[in-house]
């Protein structure tokens, strides 16, 4: 990523950044960069805080590999806000922002589904990783497995898919855009949520988690059930990857994520997320009852 000055012939000056997707990379592939280009034309359209596309070289033309030249969002980046509910606030409303984009408003075409079918068919690919992780891995999965059919599936929705305060930007306090839209795809807004929560229980802890999800839950015009079914199904997506996030997390400045302390923060969040299941699981037979009277 480069932030190029360009200098116009009557002296105007604008800045804009170049995106360039180097080639050992899977997403490099022309057709995946300019389905990158489009997802992010679709965001211009729903009015969401983002850079613009302007260019497209998914042919490597111009730029010598595949890029995008994209609006440069001045700002960074914020992880360890001073006031946290203010900050997670902002998260939680420019998210909803994300999960108003819905096909009866927008041609929503252009992007994979990942609803009911999909979960099944990601636990499935799963289940070997999952099974020579340990106890708790097997557990989670055994719990998603078993309760897949049980959750009621939300509207789909725009999906970001990497919603997490790495892939935002900050200035002078306010959140100026969204970034990073390669895996946009159609889904349960739910995932969104609990990929952030994640995110925020191995920066900070599951105390910042859970303010995001009031945030969320407090901005959003529907009740939001059932968030612990894709705690666990996040969660077990990073049980089983953190190590490889780690020098994401690194390069971000965060050297305080250390190998210990994910693992440690995430088999924490896993277990209250199993938690949270049995106390619903356990209400479930009165709430029936309730409705049958």
């Amino acid at each position: 990523m480069d932030v190029l000055d360009i200098e116009r012939a009557g002296g105007a000056r604008r800045k804009v950044t170049l995106r360039r997707f180097p080639r050992d990379n899977r997403s490099s592939q022309p057709e995946h960069v300019a389905h990158e280009y489009h997802v992010l034309q679709l965001v211009e359209k729903a009015g969401i805080p983002a850079p613009r596309p302007l260019l497209l070289d998914a042919e490597a033309e111009l730029f010598g590999v595949p890029a995008i030249v994209l609006t440069y969002l001045p700002g960074a980046p914020v992880y360890l806000p001073r006031d946290l509910w203010a900050w997670a606030d902002q998260l939680a409303r420019a998210l909803l922002a994300i999960h108003a984009v819905t096909s009866d408003r927008f041609d929503l075409s252009i992007l994979n589904m990942h609803l009911r079918d999909g979960v099944r068919q990601e636990l499935k690919r799963r289940w070997p990783s999952a099974k020579e992780h340990g106890a708790l891995a097997r557990s989670v999965h055994a719990a998603l497995v078993e309760d897949i059919d049980h959750v009621d599936w939300q509207k789909a929705t725009l999906v970001h898919d990497d919603f997490w305060p790495g892939n935002t930007v900050w200035y002078r306090g306010k959140l100026a855009g969204v970034v990073d839209w390669t895996h946009a795809e159609i889904g349960d807004p739910r995932t969104d949520v609990s990929q952030c929560r994640i995110d925020l229980a191995m920066i900070l802890d599951l105390a910042a988690a859970e303010v995001f999800r009031q945030a969320y839950q407090s901005n959003a015009a529907i009740p939001v059930p059932d968030i612990w079914y894709f705690d666990l199904l996040r969660g077990l997506r990073a049980l089983l990857s953190y190590e490889f996030w780690l020098p994401g997390y690194h390069d971000a400045g965060l050297a305080h994520v250390t190998k210990r302390r994910a693992r440690s923060r995430i088999e924490a969040f896993l277990r209250a997320a199993l938690e949270e299941r049995k106390t619903v699981r356990r209400a479930m037979p009165r709430r029936r009852a309730k409705r049958l009277q």
